[in-house]
């Protein structure tokens, strides 16, 4: 006869932890577009060692931005995976910002918040918002295949840096990032609500 034990003698079942998520990996093809741009050589290997961007900015891991008096701090690998995730969760808080600026009853799609979270990690919120007035203009408007086309259009789009004597000129790199982060917007998905995050990877958001 089986052994009968009282609810009180039950052991107790193992409770497996689900496996934690990284935010970078919650947007992959966003994630991989930043590795490759942001990258020594487009390797998708993190610069360590600060550099001056097309702008003159100081900046080092994957193209976060740092002021001269911190640019000979020494970063890690993990460093620069844990800024990355960092970087990722403000482009989010700015694609929130942004989506607030939409008509009521529209959002973001899942491939369209992709998509922009490259250009914002990029460009930055005050940039685009400021610069980008015929943009916000279409945003406000409910129009986002306008506001998308001001965003990553080869000609009228953030495509412009500077070269060594200062001057604005349009960057193949950029064409070619913009026209990346652009067919990723356009491609659709009906689904809304892409940033709901689910067991999110505990990083530790460290200083730059």
């Amino acid at each position: 006869m089986p052994e009968i034990f009282t609810r009180e003698q039950l052991p107790p079942v193992p409770v497996e932890e689900p496996t934690p998520i990284r935010i970078s990996d919650q947007y992959p093809e966003a994630t991989a577009l930043i590795r490759k741009y942001e990258s020594v050589n487009q390797s998708g290997q993190p610069h360590l060692n600060p550099y001056k961007d097309s702008g003159g900015n100081w900046t080092v891991g994957y193209g976060q931005l740092i002021d001269a008096d911190s640019k000979d701090i020494e970063r890690t690998p993990e460093w620069a995976e844990s800024n990355l995730d960092n970087q990722i969760e403000i482009a989010l808080e700015d694609i929130r910002k942004l989506e607030a600026k939409l008509p009521e009853g529209i959002r973001f799609t899942s491939r369209e918040i992709e998509g922009l979270i490259p250009i914002l990690q990029n460009v930055g919120y005050t940039k685009l918002t400021s610069q980008g007035k015929n943009a916000m203009k279409a945003l406000r408007a409910g129009d986002k295949d306008k506001f998308a086309k001001e965003l990553f259009d080869s000609e009228i789009g953030f495509v412009r840096g500077r070269d060594k004597k200062g001057k604005s000129i349009v960057l193949n790199g950029l064409v070619e990032r913009r026209g990346r982060e652009g067919e990723i917007f356009y491609s659709r998905d009906l689904r809304i609500g892409g940033m709901v995050q689910r067991n999110p990877y505990p990083y530790m958001a460290r200083p730059i």
